[in-house]
């Protein structure tokens, strides 16, 4: 499908889903970005854990493992068990340890009341990153964040509306958030508000107020917001 809401969510490559659009949204882009300070995104994976801490995750997400269990376990992974054997634990089974563990942290911040990381559990849930994508779930955290003022999610709220992810497509709401994100200075949402007023989406169409958020959003260095003035200098030539 078509939307002029796509370029406000360009999502990361990390679960973004068939039917997620080219250039989904910053707002909802995952890594260095989204400002999270738990390794969020693929590209910032960190050892959450020093040598010796498996016991840790391995008691907290498995309540079924027993302490002498868990022992056995690191002596494992340390390359030697009981009976001298070597055993290796292998990258994946790291990987997924690590995300996990990750996953758990920022759900205690995104509860705790951390707007970013309710923000970013938002967009897990959205795009099914390390979590089964559930639309009403993402709603329900995107809001809380944008609830709170926090501008990333103020514009994600505003593109959930525009197409109807997770809530029934209202444009009015749309404009609205985008509106608010816009003037907290996110450059994103200020080219989504620009589109809103030259297209007429939510509101009613004005070139001149179009104007003035494209190139508040250019003097931020958004790119897509630089090409649309300069398509309109080329228009009026």
């Amino acid at each position: 499908m078509s939307s002029p809401f796509w370029g406000c969510f360009s999502g990361d490559s990390a679960g973004a889903g068939a039917d997620v659009p080219e250039g989904m949204a910053a707002p909802f882009a995952g890594g260095k970005e989204a400002g999270m300070g738990v390794g969020i995104g693929r590209g910032n994976r960190f050892r959450l854990f020093p040598e010796g801490m498996w016991l840790f995750l391995f008691l907290v997400v498995c309540e079924a493992v027993s302490l002498s269990e868990a022992l056995a376990f690191e002596g494992d992974r340390r390359g030697r068990s009981r009976e001298g054997a070597v055993a290796v634990l292998s990258a994946a089974e790291e990987d997924k340890a690590d995300r996990l563990f990750e996953l758990v942290l920022l759900k205690d911040r995104a509860e705790e009341g951390d707007p970013e990381a309710r923000f970013e559990l938002g967009r897990r849930y959205l795009q099914g990153v390390g979590l089964e994508r559930n639309d009403i779930m993402a709603l329900h955290w995107v809001r809380a964040a944008a609830e709170q003022g926090y501008a990333r999610a103020q514009a994600g709220l505003g593109w959930m509306y525009a197409v109807g992810r997770g809530v029934e497509r209202d444009e009015t709401q749309s404009f609205i958030w985008y509106e608010r994100a816009a003037k907290e200075g996110y450059p994103v949402a200020q080219r989504m508000l620009g589109k809103c007023y030259e297209k007429g989406i939510g509101v009613g169409k004005d070139r001149a107020m179009a104007k003035v958020w494209y190139e508040k959003a250019a003097a931020q260095g958004d790119e897509q917001s630089v090409r649309r003035l300069k398509d309109w200098e080329t228009e009026a030539d």
